[in-house]
């Protein structure tokens, strides 16, 4: 169930829609398989109300999830002056897609924004915002939205929203799921959905080398007994002792997560000129996201992040 007010803002959404002559889809950096999912399930759906529809990632998406339909259409760049709609998804901020230089989005385009995303912030950015904090993932909110909209839920757009409800579950694990996810989860499913294609990417397909990366990774695991944070380190130089790319670490959370004794997980990894933070939960009383608000990032209670540059431990 969605409420009166988001199901207003959906429709007014859906006249933005229609009104635009061309539409930009972008997301977070480091985009996982909600935000890569639902930005593409969002495009598919547009393009069938017969818009032009562009999705952009500053970071190329994990390889993993190649098996989506479009994945070949995401952009790393566009020219600002073509849109006169812009739509975040899985993102509460504009500056966390890498494009914008602050939340306050100082621009003189496109006509219309519209923001969509389930994780709660502290400050809202500019824009027509689609939030519910209650949902699982950003995918759940752009099922009501197709639902509301009347859209036909085509084979491929059940397939890029179940990857990204069973990615922002952890694969149905997590404390964010409910009757309404697996709801959602069968109708998908009864759409054409192939739940094991996405099992196999998001979880299979490992590499030799990456199974080392993560064996050096939990190595180098570490305990504040104090916090019960389990946490570790991944290095620009692991990474090229292996050859491999930061794509190869998504996955390692979900495996260090579940120390006995801890309640919540860390991994800090070393990018070219910052220092990336993933934080994860499973316990009821802790709230990862105030973690990461204290150093300017954000997310969800159970799921969160942040940046800091590089330059700020030297």
């Amino acid at each position: 169930m969605i409420s009166a007010d988001l199901k207003t803002k959906i429709h007014q959404f859906k006249d933005y829609a229609l009104e635009a002559s061309k539409i930009l889809i972008v997301t977070h950096k480091n985009p996982d398989g909600d935000a890569v999912g639902s930005s593409l399930a969002l495009r598919i759906a547009l393009r069938a109300l017969n818009k032009q529809v562009e999705v952009a990632m500053m970071d190329s998406p994990p390889p993993e999830l190649s098996f989506l339909p479009h994945f070949l259409k995401i952009k790393e760049e566009f020219a600002p002056e073509d849109f006169d709609l812009a739509i975040i998804v899985d993102c509460g901020g504009w500056s966390r897609t890498g494009f914008f230089v602050d939340d306050e989005l100082h621009i003189d385009w496109p006509k219309n924004l519209v923001v969509i995303d389930h994780h709660p912030v502290q400050k809202l950015s500019p824009g027509l915002h689609l939030m519910d904090a209650t949902a699982s993932s950003a995918a759940e909110i752009v099922f009501y939205i197709l639902k509301e909209w009347g859209i036909i839920v085509t084979r491929e757009v059940a397939l890029c929203l179940l990857t990204g409800l069973f990615t922002d579950t952890g694969g149905f694990k997590h404390t964010n799921v409910n009757e309404q996810v697996f709801r959602i989860a069968a109708e998908l499913l009864a759409k054409g959905a192939d739940i094991n294609k996405i099992t196999r990417s998001v979880y299979g397909n490992k590499k030799i080398a990456q199974l080392k990366l993560w064996g050096k990774i939990i190595n180098n695991l570490k305990i504040n007994s104090e916090y019960g944070l389990v946490f570790s380190v991944v290095t620009q130089a692991d990474l090229n002792e292996f050859n491999l790319t930061e794509d190869d670490v998504s996955g390692i959370l979900d495996l260090i997560r579940g120390v006995i004794g801890t309640k919540a997980s860390l991994l800090l990894s070393e990018k070219e000129d910052e220092i990336r933070g993933s934080l994860r939960t499973e316990e009821t009383d802790v709230d990862v996201s105030k973690l990461a608000v204290i150093f300017g990032g954000g997310g969800h209670i159970k799921a969160a992040g942040f940046s800091l540059p590089k330059n700020i431990i030297s």
